[in-house]
């Protein structure tokens, strides 16, 4: 096969950072254990360099989808770019299809539909027909329609060969997994939950040792219930001891509305507000307890670094996050409380944050090897033998 790179990785963006977050993790990994495989990530997250951090691993930027969620249903609105939603998939998926053409990947790895975003993924597949190409699943999918649609598998069928799933099945048993193979018709290859933290903690940085924080606050971005939840948690961490310690709150502070989120907090001298970014994990780390929404990338951050969480819900229509929180809650200690956004207490916040100031989390016992299993699996569908593989 005439190919020009090892392993390109595709990443589902537009809302969170959970599909980027694996996909880095994955690529870290692959550069980390094959140091001599050539590796790009492709995504339109602009958070993506932030992910990244010192790892060596080398992306292209497509221009930014931005999704609205209101009600707990998203829509596609103008990005960054300001065009429109329509005709930047239509755009970016000659970017991609013109990337693969060049490239002509040995092995090429789609997060979360074989179509990917507004189907931006079908005319690639028209190109370099050698390319195994592989789809990349998480734990829970939840009820989302693009996954398990008609489209889905025959675009599946048509182009793709394999999938690995980000899961670990006995925590979620194997239900998910026998729906996939269902589905598509193809076994999957389980790998464990993947951890982009883990993979950045391979660097060997070293923690810095200091003053244990309070807890940290994970708000990746703003619903249209944030403003009510930050007044909430400004009353429940104004009635915490201070000698807990300090707590940070992680936002995207250039959004519109931020400013007013800092001053809902001015009379609390041991709240912080920090951008979100790379510091967050060092942070969580170094966290009696912490505050995240329920994606895939916050409850596998926590499981990693032991911490006491309360686990917050969007309630959005596909239920992903308050199936995937559920089945964690009862496997791992880290997950302490799991409460709606919107209709969460002051007083249970308060609790449940006490609570998880004087808990101590065991050892887990779920696989969090996900993104180095990964690694191995694409590594030796490009052809190379475990034995080039670095300890």
């Amino acid at each position: 096969m005439d190919s020009n790179l090892d392993v390109l990785i595709y990443a589902h963006d537009g809302r969170g950072l959970g599909h980027v977050s694996r996909s880095v993790g994955i690529g870290l990994a692959l550069r980390r254990l094959y140091p001599g495989l050539s590796v790009l990530l492709v995504t339109g997250c602009a958070a993506t360099a932030e992910l990244i951090g010192d790892g060596l691993l080398d992306w292209i930027k497509l221009p930014s989808y931005k999704t609205n969620v209101t009600s707990g249903k998203s829509s596609g609105v103008k990005g960054d770019s300001n065009i429109d939603d329509k005709l930047l998939g239509e755009l970016r998926a000659r970017n991609i299809r013109d990337i693969v053409d060049a490239y002509r990947p040995k092995v090429f790895l789609a997060d979360h539909t074989p179509q990917g975003k507004h189907k931006e993924l079908l005319p690639s597949h028209t190109v370099s027909p050698e390319t195994v190409r592989v789809l990349g699943i998480r734990a829970v999918v939840g009820e989302v329609g693009k996954v398990w649609s008609e489209l889905s598998v025959d675009v599946f069928s048509g182009s793709y060969s394999n999938i690995v799933w980000y899961g670990d099945s006995t925590v979620a048993g194997k239900s998910e997994l026998e729906r996939l193979e269902s589905h598509y018709g193809v076994a999957p290859h389980e790998a464990g939950y993947v951890s982009r933290l883990s993979e950045l903690h391979c660097l060997g940085n070293g923690d810095v040792k200091r003053n244990k924080l309070a807890g940290v606050i994970s708000i990746p971005w703003s619903g249209e219930g944030t403003a009510v939840l930050l007044d909430k948690l400004a009353q429940a961490l104004g009635r915490i001891d201070k000698g807990y310690g300090e707590w940070k709150i992680y936002m995207n502070l250039r959004e519109s509305g931020a400013a007013a989120a800092v001053n809902g907090f001015s009379g609390l001298v041991n709240v912080r507000f920090e951008q979100v970014g790379p510091q967050f994990l060092d942070d969580l780390r170094n966290s009696r307890s912490a505050v995240i929404y329920g994606g895939y990338n916050s409850l596998t951050d926590v499981m990693v670094c032991g911490v006491p969480s309360v686990v917050l819900l969007r309630g959005m229509k596909d239920g992903e996050q308050e199936e995937h929180a559920a089945l964690l809650a009862r496997k791992s200690c880290a997950v302490q409380d799991v409460f709606s956004d919107q209709e969460v207490s002051v007083e249970e916040l308060r609790e449940s944050l006490t609570k998880c100031l004087a808990a101590e989390v065991d050892g887990c016992s779920i696989n969090l090897n996900g993104a180095e299993n990964a690694a191995c699996y694409l590594a030796a569908l490009a052809g190379v033998d475990d034995v080039d593989r670095q300890s």
